[in-house]
């Protein structure tokens, strides 16, 4: 089991499996449904989130401890829909929170890894 980052906003996440040599990347882009009605748009909105959602927690499911990170209010919409769908095991391994613009790939790698690092620590 590794620990992970993941990178989210309301579209896409990027997600970093980090090993102590090395380190797997893998993007998972929200695909969308358009309707043309103000009612019929909404709920797809909200079916193509949790539908995203669910494809994001699939990708952790061997994660040992995982670090959201994002620019918005995704990281916490999925942290809630991870509680409210019986992700329980997924949720419980979030040991932090952090939001971050629009880094690098090797910055948010450099940021995770500074902070399982410390989070190490305090363990």
């Amino acid at each position: 089991m590794a620990n992970y980052v993941v990178w989210l906003d309301s579209s896409e996440a990027k997600i970093f499996e980090l090993h102590p040599l090395e380190v797997d990347e893998k993007t998972l882009k929200r695909k969308e449904i358009r309707h043309h009605t103000g009612v019929e748009k909404e709920q797809n909105r909200h079916k193509n989130s949790e539908k995203f959602f669910h494809e994001v927690a699939g990708a952790l499911t061997n994660a040992h401890e995982v670090l959201l990170v994002g620019p918005g209010d995704a990281k916490t919409h999925f942290r809630t829909h991870l509680e409210s769908h019986h992700h329980n095991q997924i949720g419980n391994k979030i040991v932090g929170v952090e939001t971050v613009d629009h880094p690098t790939d090797g910055q948010i790698v450099a940021l995770a890894k500074k902070f399982f690092k410390t989070h190490l620590q305090f363990e």
